[in-house]
C-alpha cells in the first residue's frame, strides 16, 4: 500500500474528492495527490499512498501534458465557461494563420498573470476567495512558466466565437486558463478556456490511469515511486544500510554528486532519500523508506 496510484479524474469532482474515495476505499488516511485538476478539468491526477506521501515534494515539479479547447470570443471572470460570462466580442473574422501565430508566439518561457480564480495566496488569502467577495488584486506579482511544446491547432469556426483544439506541454505552475485569457488579448479579443483534460504528469501517463469506478472496487495497481522519481541512486552494503536505519549521516564519497539522491541496498531494496548539508559537508536523509 506505498506507492503511487494514477487515477483518471472526471469532470465536475474536485482532486480532494478522489482523494477521500481513495481513503475508504484503501481503508486508509495516508493519501495525498501531486498537483490538483479544477472540477472542470479530467485526466491524470497522481495519488501518494502510505509512506510514499513523503515523497511528495518529489513530484511536484514536473511538466504536465493537456489537451486543451479554447473558444476566442467571449471572457469569464474565471478565465473559464465555469465562470460568469463578462464579455462578448465576434471573433469570425480572424484568419487561421492569424490564430495560429498568435498561439505558437506562447511557446518558451514567458511570464503569466495567474487567473483571478486560483489558489496562489495574496496576504495570506488564496486568489479565488478574495475574487468571490468582488475584491480585485492588482498587484500580484507574474510569475515565470514555460510552454514546452505544442502541436498544430485544429480551429473550427462558429458563428461568432473560434474554437481550438491544441496540445500543450507546460512547466509547472502553468495555467492553461491564463494562456486562453492572454491569447484572446494578443487577437485583440476574448477568450476563455472551454475544456481541459490532462493526459501526461512526467512519466505518468493517461494510460496508466485508473477509473473512478475501478477505485472504489479497490481495482487498481499502486505503482513503486521509485521508479519514477529523475533522481541519482546509488546502491549500498549492509554496513551502510545500518547507518541509514539509525538517519546517520553519510560521506559525499559514497554520491556521484552533491544532490538529493535514492539510496537501494545491493538487494535492490529502497532504503532513503539523502540530500547535501552544506553546514555539515554530509549527505543527510530526506526521506527515511526502510
Amino acid at each position: 500500500m506505498d506507492g503511487v496510484l494514477v487515477i483518471d479524474k472526471p469532470k465536475d469532482m474536485t482532486s480532494h474528492d478522489v482523494v477521500d474515495i481513495a481513503r475508504k476505499a484503501l481503508s486508509t488516511k495516508r493519501i495525498g495527490h501531486t498537483g490538483t485538476l479544477d472540477p472542470n478539468a479530467t485526466g491524470v491526477l497522481v495519488l501518494a499512498i502510505g509512506k510514499a506521501t513523503k515523497l511528495v515534494k518529489y513530484f511536484t515539479n514536473d511538466s504536465k501534458t493537456y489537451v486543451c479547447k479554447f473558444i476566442i470570443g467571449q471572457a469569464y471572470d474565471s478565465d473559464d465557461i465555469t465562470g460568469k460570462l463578462t464579455d462578448e466580442l465576434d471573433a469570425s473574422h480572424l484568419k487561421p494563420e492569424e490564430i495560429k501565430k498568435e498561439l505558437m508566439s506562447f511557446l518558451g518561457k514567458q511570464t503569466q498573470l495567474p487567473p483571478d480564480y486560483s489558489a496562489v495566496k495574496f496576504q495570506g488569502k488564496k486568489l479565488y476567495e478574495l475574487a468571490r467577495r468582488d475584491i480585485k488584486v492588482t498587484s500580484i506579482e507574474p510569475r515565470e512558466v514555460e510552454i514546452i511544446d505544442m502541436n498544430d491547432p485544429e480551429i473550427v469556426y462558429h458563428e461568432k466565437t473560434v474554437e481550438i483544439n491544441v496540445t500543450m506541454k507546460v512547466s509547472k505552475g502553468t495555467y492553461i486558463r491564463a494562456i486562453a485569457r492572454d491569447l484572446g488579448k494578443q487577437l485583440n479579443n476574448f477568450g476563455c478556456l472551454a475544456e481541459l483534460r490532462r493526459t501526461q504528469v512526467n512519466q505518468f501517463s493517461i494510460e496508466d490511469s485508473f477509473t473512478i469506478e475501478q477505485l472504489q472496487k479497490s481495482e487498481v495497481e499502486i505503482k513503486e515511486p521509485f521508479a519514477y522519481l529523475d533522481l541519482p541512486k546509488i546502491y549500498v552494503d549492509k554496513d551502510v544500510k545500518d547507518y541509514i536505519e539509525h538517519g546517520r549521516f553519510l560521506d559525499l564519497e559514497l554520491f556521484p554528486e552533491k544532490t538529493d539522491t535514492i539510496i537501494f541496498s545491493k538487494e535492490k531494496e529502497p532504503l532513503a532519500i539523502y540530500y547535501y548539508d552544506e553546514v555539515k559537508n554530509l549527505m543527510r536523509m530526506s526521506v527515511k523508506w526502510c
